[in-house]
């Protein structure tokens, strides 16, 4: 294995731009076009504009071994309460968890795939060891993901997995998924633990974070290839779907902003905290020393004739 930052993987129909480097980010996947400029699926990440502890709003990268918040920095499992280092600028709280703040080996790699992986220790920001790895593969107009999470401490784990796209759009753009379950929010983008059933799929256009910003926290939700999600846009349609690991969907999009933020997780956030709590739902899972947990997404680009 070696410190690659930069990678391209290209098939003629999809080319990928990989920062090993940079969290295993995924800054640039667009879709060839003859005789016209290419599209881009996610807003390219092409330069590394942010604040301390931030990362462009750009790409796309991992969240493990963790997705979203932990409230107060303060994580109940398994009788006890684990203090973690608050993230800077969501205080204090953590945020994303830190594998994608972190520089990440290349395994192996060819024109179409790449392997990468991260062997951690156990840290403030994770109190259990851990090895993760990602596969990218591309495929006709697909671009597969598979995700890997290893438990290779001696005590049991709580695990989290997930991804999170920032998906560039247009003044046309209909995004479109089922996941009936509704979580309440608070101020913090924290779930309280209420939920409810919406009776019919979701219908989500730019008008809807026109005012101001669009969070949903939804779960129950079916992420095969024939459901998913669905992203309509003037070029053509970018479908998203991902093995029964991640039944969860965080929707996040900026007041105003030509992006919207689709994240296929495996559990809601705080979802450990809640569990605790007795809330049911929330996509604890839970690995014994040595197990791993497998995840898989796919994004597949149907062009406009």
């Amino acid at each position: 294995m070696n410190a690659i930052s930069h990678l391209v993987l290209t098939n003629g129909a999809l080319e990928a731009e990989l920062m090993p480097h940079r969290g295993a980010r995924l800054c640039r996947l667009s879709a060839k076009r003859p005789h016209a400029d290419d599209v881009d699926l996610v807003v390219p990440l092409r330069d590394w504009d942010a604040p301390e502890h931030g990362w462009p709003k750009a790409g796309a990268y991992p969240l493990i071994p963790y997705s979203n918040r932990i409230a107060d920095a303060r994580l109940a499992f398994d009788g006890a309460i684990h203090t973690l280092e608050p993230h800077p600028l969501d205080w204090p709280n953590t945020l994303h968890g830190h594998a994608q703040r972190r520089a990440w080996d290349v395994h192996a790699h060819d024109s179409q795939r790449a392997e990468l992986v991260f062997d951690e220790t156990a840290s403030a920001h994770w109190p259990w060891p851990f090895e993760a790895r990602i596969v990218f593969a591309l495929r006709d107009q697909a671009l597969d993901m598979s995700f890997a999470l290893r438990n290779t401490g001696s005590m049991p784990m709580p695990a989290g997995l997930g991804w999170h796209p920032f998906f560039a759009t247009d003044c046309d753009t209909t995004i479109r998924f089922d996941a009936p379950r509704r979580w309440e929010l608070d101020d913090r983008f924290l779930p309280t633990g209420h939920s409810t059933v919406a009776p019919h799929a979701t219908t989500l256009t730019r008008d809807d974070w026109r005012d101001g910003d669009c969070a949903l926290y939804a779960s129950e939700w079916n992420g095969a290839a024939n459901a998913g999600v669905c992203i309509e846009r003037r070029a053509g349609t970018l479908r998203l779907s991902a093995n029964p690991a991640l039944t969860h969907l965080v929707i996040y999009a900026p007041r105003g902003g030509a992006l919207c933020c689709v994240e296929p997780v495996s559990h809601l956030a705080n979802g450990f905290n809640l569990a605790a709590r007795g809330v049911a739902g929330t996509g604890m899972r839970t690995l014994a020393p040595g197990e791993s947990w497998h995840a898989r997404v796919t994004l597949v680009w149907e062009p406009k004739p």
